[in-house]
């Protein structure tokens, strides 16, 4: 990972308090300084640990609402410098201050605003995050205990990164930050502040679970219960969709769970969640399932001119596999085993056959 800018503010909010200050205090730090980078590695590694991240995008259908939108664009057009990178921190700022003053965000209190630009592998991102102070313990130089502020970077509860390579190419989700609807409100004053919606596309998010199970399933030797957990996680997002409810991670990740055997327990279990919403995948947490996606992998649906066929997909197999339909990919051509009585009467009538 290559850091090329770095800034810390500070923002004053104390619990119920209606106003938020920007402090004068801070500025850029100089990448060089073996602490900066200590403290970005630490930053990067801390936030690569969440499993709950939300991934999205902008809020493009209101983007005169969040003037950092537009502060980012501007951003990201023609050679980046410390003057822009410092330009757009300055509107991050103020968006977050005057975010903190809502009502909703009364109870939050304020931190320090950290800043990053940096490139890993071919992508190019921002990380902004808020962080808090806590109280540690060391030693004098008598050895006797001593109160410290240290900055607690390992409880991340507002921050957000983006893909600006991504976003360049007009990707469906380059956007990840952290909080979810279950946690209220008072989470989304940081978001919001940036304009952030969790709002991707349902096919590419259904389609990326489904994927991210099946790599799942080949991660984990778990090839033999395949179809069956790929068919629960299917059946899962058709009752969610059916009952007109969002699909949510920890759900699915408990079919994985109870899915393991026993030599897989202790290494696997839990891990589905965090392997889903990884770079990778960006399953978020919650999301709406897309019907026609979750069809393509429930039905076959196929016609020509003069015949159509509608199936279940599990119903289908290779030839030899003792499945109700079976493609002999040598011919071309399919075998329809196990036909009921009435499919065999109707089909006898058809060809005068008594």
């Amino acid at each position: 990972m290559d850091l090329k800018f770095l800034a810390i503010r500070e923002l004053i909010k104390e619990a119920d308090d209606s106003v938020a200050t920007i402090s004068e205090k801070g500025g850029p730090l100089d990448v060089s300084d073996p602490m900066a980078q200590q403290l970005f590695n630490a930053l990067v590694t801390a936030y690569g640990r969440r499993s709950t991240l939300t991934h999205g995008s902008f809020n493009q259908e209101n983007s005169e609402g969040y003037p950092f939108i537009s502060g980012f664009e501007n951003f990201i057009k023609g050679p980046v410098d410390e003057g822009k990178f410092l330009h757009l921190c300055d509107q991050a700022l103020a968006q977050l201050a005057a975010s903190l003053q809502q009502p909703s965000a009364r109870s939050a209190t304020g931190g320090y605003a950290i800043f990053i630009y940096y490139s890993s592998d071919v992508f190019d991102y921002l990380l902004i995050a808020l962080v808090r102070d806590k109280t540690g313990l060391a030693f004098d130089e008598e050895l006797n205990p001593t109160k410290v502020i240290e900055v607690d970077l390992e409880k991340l509860h507002q921050a957000a990164k983006i893909n600006i390579t991504t976003y360049k190419e007009d990707s469906d989700s380059y956007l990840s930050f952290i909080g979810t609807r279950q946690q209220g409100n008072i989470t989304h004053y940081f978001s919001n502040a940036l304009g952030c919606t969790d709002v991707v596309p349902s096919k590419k998010s259904t389609s990326d679970l489904i994927r991210a199970s099946e790599d799942f399933c080949r991660r984990y030797q778990l090839q033999e219960k395949q179809d069956e957990i790929v068919e629960d996680v299917v059946s899962y997002l058709s009752r969610q969709r059916e009952d007109r409810q969002s699909a949510y991670l920890p759900d699915v990740e408990k079919i994985f769970d109870d899915h393991l055997p026993p030599e897989h327990v202790e290494k696997a279990t839990g891990a589905f969640g965090k392997f889903a919403n990884s770079e990778d995948y960006q399953v978020s947490q919650e999301f709406q399932p897309h019907t026609s996606t979750i069809n393509a992998y429930t039905q076959v649906k196929t016609k020509m001119d003069n015949w159509q066929l509608d199936f279940a997909r599990r119903s289908l197999g290779h030839l030899h596999t003792d499945s109700e339909i079976e493609f002999d990919a040598q011919t071309n051509s399919l075998r329809i085993n196990r036909l009921s009585t009435k499919v065999i009467a109707q089909l006898k009538e058809a060809l005068d056959i008594s």
